[in-house]
């Protein structure tokens, strides 16, 4: 009987999920007889529906405790040898709720459970990024360790996302360069404000006649907004229409030539696809590391202490714009003061 994985994915973080796409081909390669199953929120499971090497999908129809143990206990029917969290969060009830709903014969954690560990449990301890000293690792260490352990030799490390065969994105049919846009992060703070977006798409439209842009769309208010604010532009700007799922605003990015984007999924989707990328951050040295884009050519922009990413001038992406397009395969971090 083959054996069954489990890789929790709860948190329906769409970045997390990116950077888990690149375990799937290594995990067979080495282990042929293994069935890999996902527990995923209604956000992340675009990134895991269509991929080949995922047998079974468990969805959290929402991030709400009952919804996660329903899923879990769906899970839990489908039996699991083994089970294997990736993050930090052992504190969290909602994780040990979920860990313990599955009921996994054996759990791969990467610290020791706080309030309930077994005998024998696989704890893949280390310098994860989060103590005051050092350089944080890459959030794809953890999978890297994880292949190791179960004594796999990894090789580089990409990630794989698969959209299905019938998704596709229509680009421009001029023959300039495509950038795509992602404003909106996490937090404010995170994100681009209309302001400052409407001063970047104007600089690129001045500056760089040859590029269109396209805009993706975080929410309905959001798509409105930027088509008021660019009518006058949309023969070379372009803001997508809101989808409630994030496979149209992955197919645009796989069709970019160039992606714009704060610290969030996109910058992992650019890289998935080998994307120049420029990423805006705000000032914490853990999220510049641990959060790394993984294309061959990227900028990478931290906006000074105490400021947020719109902080950070224009002028200073623009230069970065620049130097990216006249130097492919460049790597550069820029600390803002």
């Amino acid at each position: 009987m083959k054996k069954r994985l489990l890789i929790l994915s709860h948190d329906n973080k769409i970045g997390d999920a990116i950077v888990v796409t690149g375990l799937f081909k290594q995990l067979h390669a080495h282990w042929p007889d293994c069935d890999i199953g996902v527990l995923c929120g209604a956000s992340n499971a675009a990134l895991y529906r269509h991929h080949p090497e995922v047998k079974w999908l468990h969805v959290s129809a929402s991030r709400n405790v009952f919804a996660r143990m329903w899923a879990s206990l769906k899970a839990r029917m489908t039996r699991y040898d083994m089970v294997v969290h990736f993050g930090l969060d052992l504190a969290n009830p909602s994780v040990q709720i979920v860990l313990n709903m599955v009921n996994a014969k054996q759990r791969f954690l990467f610290l020791k459970h706080p309030t309930k560990p077994l005998p024998n449990d696989v704890v893949m301890e280390g310098d994860w990024g989060y103590s005051t000293h050092g350089t944080a690792q890459h959030y794809s260490a953890r999978h890297l360790r994880f292949l190791q352990t179960l004594g796999a030799t990894p090789s580089p490390y990409h990630y794989d996302i698969r959209l299905g065969e019938h998704t596709a994105a229509a680009k421009p049919s001029d023959t300039g360069l495509l950038m795509v846009v992602n404003s909106q992060s996490s937090a404010a703070n995170k994100s681009f404000s209309l302001p400052w977006l409407q001063q970047f798409v104007h600089a690129v439209y001045t500056q760089q006649p040859h590029i269109h842009m396209q805009l993706l769309s975080a929410s309905p208010a959001l798509e409105v907004a930027m088509r008021e604010m660019f009518n006058t532009q949309s023969a070379r700007v372009h803001v997508t229409p809101f989808a409630p799922t994030v496979t149209p605003s992955l197919a645009s990015i796989q069709n970019a030539d160039v992606v714009v984007s704060p610290d969030t999924y996109a910058v992992h989707a650019a890289s998935a696809w080998n994307k120049p990328v420029i990423a805006l951050y705000e000032p914490s040295v853990l999220s510049v590391d641990s959060w790394e884009p993984l294309s061959d050519t990227y900028a990478q922009i931290i906006a000074p202490t105490g400021k947020a990413v719109s902080d950070i001038g224009v002028p200073e992406v623009m230069k970065a714009l620049a130097h990216l397009l006249a130097n492919p395969k460049s790597r550069e971090r820029v600390f803002l003061k």
